[in-house]
């Protein structure tokens, strides 16, 4: 079967790239011809980094940061650039215009995973196939994200057409499950984010990147509530001759941890897969980061600060209920769950993730034949 995956392929984040990575392999391991449909929304600008110097009230921190992000940020962008032309089986650039022709070139389109169903593509609705119109294959979503479930009158109609010509709905979180129930009065089955049907094995290395053992951060937003600073010291108490390594997605957020012993501004998808790989201990606000904390069963602490990521933390926790006490929104919450002490029970919850990967493999097997 010829399968369209049509995702966040573009974006300059190592989960964004690693999951639609993930579910391409695993679909052409499968027997299928599968190809990463190369579109980009029109609403994703990004901005020049030199303009954003140009405030007036730019703090000296802010100014530090995009200092940062000129210096860091094009050479990091060109490994992620690097990383799409040499494992992702690319189309031709699609524009919105041209998608909207899409007829017989696939079987399928499968949209997601990522927060691909989130408010900012809800007008634009590309992500839901609503300007497809000669499209005749398969509509299928696997593990979508909606952020969380919000949507404004206007668009509503739209989304609600949209959801119906689906072929066969999953989503990957309770959150995203609601959104769609409230539109469309069907309950979707919930599947695994991509990067939990795939191995990665092909991209392991044994020696480790960084001499000696560490704890890793990988943080995207904003600080955790009580600060990060307090964070890092209990994990020093507990963990005393460790370096603390920041890495940091100098595209998005860079940002300044002058508690870090070493900073990666520039880090490729590989290495920082195998970062994760060969640390000791991880603390992330990062739904990805925490997915590959627990794929390579690391004890960690995953926080969440933001509306946006509080829903995918709280739906792993009551899923895999074992990991409820190192997922916290402050850090009087983690000194409350006594997350620092944690003992991570990782044979049960290896069998608690792979009974919903077989349940993830089995709604792409029957979206698929049926």
């Amino acid at each position: 079967m010829e399968i369209g995956i049509l995702t966040f392929h573009f974006a300059y984040n190592y989960g964004a790239l690693l999951q639609c990575y993930a579910l391409q392999e695993y679909l052409t391991s499968c027997g299928h011809d599968v190809k990463i449909i190369n579109y980009i929304p029109p609403n994703v600008k990004h901005r020049p980094y030199w303009n954003q110097l140009i405030s007036r009230k730019l703090s000296i921190s802010k100014v530090l940061k995009i200092i940062k992000k000129i210096q860091y940020a094009p050479l990091q962008n060109k490994e992620f650039d690097l990383f799409r032309k040499t494992h992702l089986n690319l189309t031709e650039v699609f524009s919105y215009e041209k998608l909207s022709k899409i007829n017989n070139e696939f079987d399928a389109i499968i949209v997601g995973s990522d927060q691909i169903w989130n408010p900012s593509q809800h007008k634009i609705g590309s992500y839901f196939l609503s300007h497809l119109k000669q499209f005749k294959g398969k509509r299928i979503s696997y593990a979508p994200c909606c952020a969380y479930n919000k949507v404004d009158s206007e668009v509503k109609g739209q989304l609600v057409k949209a959801l119906s010509d689906f072929h066969a709905i999953s989503v990957r979180n309770k959150e995203t499950q609601r959104f769609v129930f409230d539109l469309v009065n069907h309950k979707p089955p919930l599947v695994v984010d991509p990067t939990l049907l795939w191995n990665f094995n092909e991209f392991y290395n044994e020696k480790p990147l960084i001499v000696g053992d560490y704890i890793l951060t990988y943080i995207l937003g904003k600080e955790i509530k009580g600060g990060h600073k307090k964070i890092i010291a209990r994990l020093k108490e507990k963990y005393p001759k460790h370096q603390i390594v920041s890495v940091i997605l100098t595209e998005n957020n860079p940002q300044l941890f002058n508690w870090s012993d070493k900073t990666y501004w520039c880090a490729d998808t590989i290495e920082w897969l195998n970062m994760f790989n060969h640390a000791s201990f991880i603390y992330t606000d990062s739904f990805h980061g925490l997915l590959f904390g627990i794929k390579f069963k690391k004890p960690f602490i995953a926080f969440y600060a933001e509306q946006a990521r509080s829903s995918r933390f709280i739906d792993l926790a009551q899923r895999f209920g074992n990991i409820e006490n190192n997922i916290v929104e402050s850090f009087d919450d983690a000194v409350k769950k006594d997350s620092f002490n944690q003992i991570i029970d990782f044979s049960d919850l290896e069998e608690k993730i792979k009974v919903e990967v077989n349940k993830s493999v089995s709604f792409l097997t029957q979206s698929l034949i049926r």
